[in-house]
């Protein structure tokens, strides 16, 4: 049986095994002609790798073949791609019946929890590479002065796209405004011109909902208020705090987007938001900067009439915060038996002192991620003069995003969920000072119910 047909008869028992668990991982990744290799009498290493665009899935999937094509080294590497958002429910079942895998893909937002449960394996002393790190990837993956995973990548979780034909035909302009009041008001413009054009299906902006809006607003709320729903230690919720009002401009935005029909009330995944963009149903989008490599693998003719910027601002800055640098990492499995030659993996991929793979990772990713490399990230500027295929505005909006951005929050998961209901009602025309104090009230049950106060690793 070939290598990737025993690949595949791995993640059919795999899934059932956890047949509970809603899980599709790609079945069609595409390698082209290059043949996986089999070390006989090798050490396998497993490694769960999250479930991504299809040129992502076929990245990793090569890389896996071309480590593999290293025949004396003793290890086999063998992976399992799982859907994003069933990654925590799989690795809770896995440790239930001892088969965690050896290395897994888990968010920057989500390592701490495996820190705190002792699952992640403390990698300092391995790695030779932490001091090429930027100081936000390490501090991405440090607590308590020791390095729990290797980061991958770094992206902007919040950006706006816009299709520029539309805006023009539509909006009656090439540019989207840096403040919300002015937005909404080129929203109505929009709305408008669509309405009287007779044109159906086609929306003028849309957001994150459902369980996205509680993290895809994450950079929304750090703009509105210079911090996020509690403070720096964990102790106090910040939605009514006196003097700041940004939760409720946020929340009268959320209902004038909504009540007005700017939005639709329902739509896919954040993840994939921009394809609604690509297929001409939205003239506007919020999206992460992931999104660019979508783009420019699955809808390379629009490269030209898409436009890349910052969010708008309640005051109009642009120089502020206005996302979250979110992100994978890699970890090694605290019971893992093989160490050491976890670790190979790893610095073969992306930790070592030959970057040839990492280099090539964000090349494949059309720059719409960064390196959380200092040498990585100098090559890749270096050379992105000599490619057309980006549009170099693109790219410098993403840098200059990601450079104010921060990290993802790490506390209790409720409490974002708690914002997230709080918008929800907005949008529904709920009344936004009762939506607010009762989040608020949530918020305060959740820090007392969890004991936060005082706990933040980050503080």
């Amino acid at each position: 049986m070939g290598k990737i047909n025993k690949f595949l008869l791995v993640f059919v028992l795999s899934f059932l095994s956890f047949a509970l668990i809603s899980c599709t991982p790609p079945t069609d990744i595409n390698t082209g002609n290059v043949t996986d290799y089999n070390e006989e009498g090798a050490t396998t290493i497993t490694m769960w790798c999250a479930d991504f665009e299809e040129w992502q899935n076929e990245l990793n999937a090569k890389q896996r073949i071309s480590f593999n094509s290293i025949t004396d080294d003793g290890i086999q590497l063998k992976q399992e791609f799982i859907e994003q958002n069933d990654i925590d429910d799989r690795l809770r079942s896995a440790r239930e019946i001892g088969s965690t895998p050896d290395i897994y893909m888990v968010s920057i937002g989500n390592l701490y929890k495996e820190v705190k449960n002792g699952y992640a394996l403390d990698i300092s002393s391995y790695i030779t590479t932490w001091d090429d790190l930027t100081d936000v990837a390490k501090e991405a993956v440090t607590y308590d002065e020791k390095e729990y995973a290797y980061p991958i990548c770094l992206e902007p979780s919040t950006l706006l796209f816009y299709r520029k034909d539309l805006l023009e035909e539509y909006g009656n302009t090439t540019t989207v405004p840096n403040n919300w009041n002015d937005f909404l008001d080129l929203c109505a413009t929009i709305k408008t011109n669509i309405k009287a054009s007779g044109t159906k299906g086609l929306y003028t902006f849309d957001v994150p909902k459902g369980v996205d809006c509680a993290w895809g607003t994450w950079g929304m709320q750090m703009a509105a208020t210079a911090g996020l729903a509690i403070n720096d230690d964990w102790s106090e919720s910040l939605l009514l705090s006196s003097g700041k009002t940004g939760y409720t401009e946020l929340g009268n935005l959320w209902s004038s987007l909504y009540t007005n029909g700017y939005v639709p009330l329902s739509s896919g995944a954040y993840n994939e938001i921009i394809n609604d963009l690509c297929l001409g149903k939205l003239v506007m989008t919020t999206a992460g900067s992931w999104s660019i490599s979508e783009i420019i693998n699955s809808y390379p003719e629009l490269a030209d009439e898409i436009g890349v910027a910052t969010m708008p601002t309640f005051s109009g800055s642009q120089d502020i915060t206005t996302a979250t640098n979110g992100g994978w990492v890699y970890v090694i499995s605290s019971s893992c038996q093989n160490v050491d030659k976890a670790i190979e993996v790893i610095n073969y991929l992306v930790s070592g002192e030959d970057t040839t793979r990492t280099e090539e990772y964000f090349l494949e990713a059309y720059y719409s991620k960064s390196s959380p490399r200092i040498s990585v990230q100098a090559k890749i500027e270096a050379s992105l003069e000599n490619q057309t295929v980006v549009p170099k505005e693109w790219v410098e909006v993403v840098n200059s995003v990601a450079e104010k951005a921060c990290l993802e929050p790490i506390y209790p998961w409720d409490i974002s969920v708690a914002v997230e209901g709080y918008l929800e009602e907005c949008a529904m025309g709920e009344s936004v000072l009762s939506s607010l104090t009762k989040a608020d009230t949530s918020i305060k049950q959740i820090i007392a119910d969890e004991n936060t106060a005082g706990t933040n690793p980050r503080s």
